[in-house]
Order: structure tokens, then sequence, then C-alpha cells
């Protein structure tokens, strides 16, 4: 089933705008430096692979998994590739020393996207 027929509509809610704007929202990412913490997790490897369809110029993904991490690096390519950024993983955890020094070592980041439920509140 169509999901714009059960909610009645005929278009997307913001294909227009997002069809006004691509060009100027992939210059953006193309220049951006992004960083998915959780990024191998199950939501995290939705919005990873989300982000590398855009190409920016550094994405890079933290996750403690090791296990996770290796199963997203394997899918990547099969996917949307590396892309042309200088493409990143870490396996660490977010709230450790290591990644206290990753975060200095790198730089800033234009686009952090935090996915790691025990930095949101979640369960331990």
């Amino acid at each position: 089933m169509n999901i714009l027929d059960m909610v009645g509509r005929n278009k997307e809610l913001f294909e227009s705008d997002l069809v006004n704007t691509e060009n100027c929202i992939q210059g953006k990412v193309l220049d951006s430096k992004f960083l998915v913490i959780g990024g191998a997790g199950s939501i995290g490897q939705a919005v990873t692979k989300e982000v590398f369809k855009l190409d920016p110029q550094a994405p890079h993904i933290v996750n403690i998994s090791e296990n996770n991490m290796v199963e997203l690096v394997r899918d990547l390519p099969s996917i949307e590739g590396y892309g042309s950024g200088d493409f990143k993983t870490f396996s660490v955890g977010s709230g450790s020393v290591e990644f206290e020094a990753l975060m200095a070592s790198e730089g800033s980041y234009d686009c952090v996207f935090n996915l790691n439920h025990r930095l949101l509140g979640g369960c331990n």
C-alpha cells in the first residue's frame, strides 16, 4: 500500500522544499565535517548511510561495538561507496578518555548526530 494514499496526499509534504533547496544543501554538505556517534547501531547505520549519500567532506563514525562497525564498513561500498570525503571510523566509547582525545585531535564538526542511547538517558 502507498503511504501517501494512506495519509490522503498525492505528494510528499516537503518534496517541493527539498527540490528547491537541493543544490544549496548539497553544497553545504560537501564542505562539512560530520560526526555520527553511535553510527553503527541500528538507527545509526541508517543515519550514516543517508549522510554518505550526500558525500560530505569528512564523515566520521564513532561506535563502541567493533563488530557493528565492521558490518557497517562492509555494507557502505555496496550501498553508496565511500564517497570522496575523509571517511574515518573510531571504535571508542563516547564517554571515554579516548573519545575526548579524538574530539581534541579532530577539531570541530559542522554537524553531529548523537545516537548513543547512554548519552541520551537510555538504559545501561
